[in-house]
């Protein structure tokens, strides 16, 4: 058998290659004569030891699962697994080379299959699916190579996002691995690992299963992802997955550490000293307290130190909007005026989970500069203004220990931020051409406290953060990797891991054309968001940032398109027993509408049809002027694009 191709020396086929990648980045490569080893020992420069767990905060569940086969095999142990950690739906894409495996997969009648048009498609459902879940793990099973590359990309985001993603590869039987073997699906060449060298860059663990004890191999991969909540990739040979095995026992999963350290007093006395030295200090929260810290204590948080407080553009939704304390969404100069100046004049940023890129700086802010007045607080790592830090303690009990300590409260003077109007009503004139505005105050009336919104890149992110919130509503964007198209395939996912919650989708016309072919998916699981397409005819963002030809393209009818996703079928095959009936009722009576929408009146009409039919998808095509776009996404485009010419500006925290 060929190496796998993890390692630069010959690897026999009894050996088990893992590679593993730490949040660093830095590449740590598994021995291979005691493969074991890389789970324990992992070097992350400077003598470090980077311990097995090192996310702090909310666990995932663990489920006593009610499959129980008489005989296990590799593919109804990993269907058991799933079960275990409260996965209930699994997206797939067919290939040769997985239909064994999930032929084993469908016999445990818990967990249900969600087909996708696509690849790439699926890994952004799995991606919205592991944010809104209860277990936070999401499961994707692909075909070799053209499946995997497909969705390597939406890997890439989920990484980014720190998100407990598995990819589940079929591969081919081990001996059609071997060097001197020619098979399809491949590059034509000897080696056939590229698939799992190229996931080993944007997952926790890369590896192949081989003959020897593929059972544990299995079992570390899922507990490395939801240890270090990062995704997997786990390349099943076709030859494996019917091979019988062990019952399995429970998973050996690290739950939070929520103990103190020895330094945590020093820790916390060091953080009072910093805190009472300040006169105007503000409370900044980032995405990064998302998978680690409970919404309650960031509350408990804000009310013990009693200062203003203000999220970053990737963590709307973290503390309520409502709370008295609470200004807004920072972000530098497409803040509110009064936010960003009440950040710019505070001596003293206490950010928590903070996270700081280039379309969080914009360019205006050189972190570098700003250091002195930063207090971050990371899960396992505190920074302190004058540049010392801590390390290991885990957030969740840094933040408990900060709310029963004795730092003093500082109420400091707040502004008053001006939010969407909550109403459309007849004031403009409802036959006049739709603007923005507009659409906005449109969906300020649909957000309630059981709304999800999910906002796409470009202008979309901007207009998402004037609607208000009420206390139990979520946001979510992909703000780091930010690739356009991510919203749609992710609301599916979201609906299927929380299909109490209704989203509502912001999603622009070039972002859509990326991937709208799963809304046939969305129609057929009769999924329910209301789906808003910004028509503004062209990538809007980066008309913003630099405007040339490259930013335009054909124009659909996107209201038609959507009808023409539910289509009757031709032919009803009544001899077959895997035909699903119910998607030829889902198709042949949709539960969905579309409408195009040009005017006031239009909105008016869809949004009361979408309040009357709550169980229906509303796709919601509004077409604006290509110049009506968001002044925070005009203030965006000439801070990035002048950001742009001057490299060097964004420092890191």
């Amino acid at each position: 058998m060929s190496p796998s191709g993890l390692t630069t020396g010959d690897v026999s086929s009894a050996q088990r290659v893992f590679v593993l990648k730490p949040p660093g980045d830095r590449l740590v490569r598994a021995n291979a004569a005691n493969p074991d080893s890389s789970f324990d020992d992992k070097s992350i420069g400077d003598g470090e030891k980077m311990p097995r767990t090192f996310r702090s905060g909310i666990p995932s569940p663990q489920i006593q699962p009610q499959f129980r086969p008489d005989d296990y095999n590799l593919g109804t142990r990993l269907a058991y697994r799933l079960e275990e950690l409260g996965v209930t739906d699994y997206f797939a894409v067919p290939g040769d080379f997985n239909l064994s495996l999930l032929d084993e997969l469908l016999k445990n009648k818990s967990l249900r299959m969600v087909g996708c048009c696509n690849e790439l498609n699926a890994g952004y459902a799995a991606d919205g699916y592991a944010r809104s879940s209860p277990g936070r793990v999401a499961v994707i099973v692909v075909t070799f190579m053209v499946g995997g590359l497909s969705l390597i990309n939406a890997i890439a985001g989920a990484y980014s996002e720190g998100l407990r993603v598995v990819v589940i590869s079929g591969c081919p039987p081990q001996m059609k691995l071997d060097p001197d073997q020619m098979i399809h699906h491949t590059l034509g060449t000897a080696e056939k690992d590229q698939s799992v060298q190229m996931f080993k860059e944007v997952t926790a663990a890369s590896v192949r299963l081989t003959g020897h004890n593929p059972a544990q191999a299995l079992d570390d991969a899922i507990e490395r992802c939801v240890d270090t909540s990062r995704p997997v990739y786990i390349e099943i040979p076709d030859d494996l997955a019917q091979l019988p095995c062990d019952a399995p026992s429970s998973l050996s999963l690290h739950p939070p550490t929520l103990c103190k350290t020895p330094h945590t007093a020093s820790i916390i006395d060091s953080i009072i000293g910093v805190w009472q030295a300040a006169k105007k200090p503000i409370l900044l929260f980032g995405p990064n307290v998302r998978q680690t810290v409970a919404p309650d204590k960031l509350v408990a948080l804000i009310d013990k130190l009693g200062c203003p407080a203000c999220v970053q553009p990737d963590g709307k939704s973290l503390v309520p909007e409502d709370h008295p304390q609470v200004l807004g969404t920072f972000w530098c100069t497409a803040s509110e005026p009064a936010c960003e100046q009440a950040v710019l004049n505070s001596d003293l940023w206490f950010t928590v989970g903070g996270r700081w890129t280039d379309l969080h700086t914009f360019g205006a802010i050189d972190l570098r500069k700003e250091s002195h007045r930063i207090l971050d607080l990371q899960d396992g790592v505190v920074t302190m203004p004058n540049g010392g830090s801590f390390k290991g303690v885990p957030l969740n009990s840094l933040i408990e220990d900060l709310v029963e300590s004795d730092i003093p409260s500082k109420d400091t003077p707040r502004p008053c931020i001006t939010a969407v109007p909550a109403t459309l009503n007849g004031s403009d004139d409802e036959n006049s051409p739709l603007s923005l505005p507009i659409i906005l105050r449109g969906i300020q009336t649909k957000v309630n406290s059981n709304s999800t919104i999910i906002a796409d890149t470009g202008d979309s992110w901007f207009n998402a953060q004037l609607i208000k919130l009420p206390r139990g509503a979520d946001f979510q964007m992909q703000m780091v990797y930010c690739s356009i198209g991510w919203s749609l395939p992710a609301t599916l996912g979201y609906h299927v891991g929380r299909p109490d919650k209704r989203i509502i989708l912001m999603i622009g016309d070039g972002s859509f054309q990326m991937t709208g072919q799963e809304l046939s998916t969305m129609i057929r699981l009769r999924a329910n968001p209301i789906i808003f397409i910004f028509n503004n005819l062209g990538y809007a963002v980066e008309t913003a940032i630099h405007d040339g030809p490259y930013n335009y393209y054909s124009n659909w009818n996107y209201a038609l398109f959507a009808n023409s996703l539910c289509n009757t079928f031709h032919s009803v095959p009544a001899d077959n027993p895997h035909f699903d009936n119910e998607m030829v009722e889902s198709c042949s009576n949709p539960r969905m509408f579309s409408a195009q929408i040009k005017t006031t009146t239009d909105l008016l009409m869809a949004l009361a049809r979408a309040e009357r039919e709550p169980e229906k998808l509303a796709l919601l095509e509004c077409c604006i002027k290509p110049h009506d776009i968001s002044p925070a996404m005009r203030r965006f485009g000439k801070g990035f694009g002048e950001g742009r010419k001057d490299k060097g500006t964004n420092g890191e925290v």
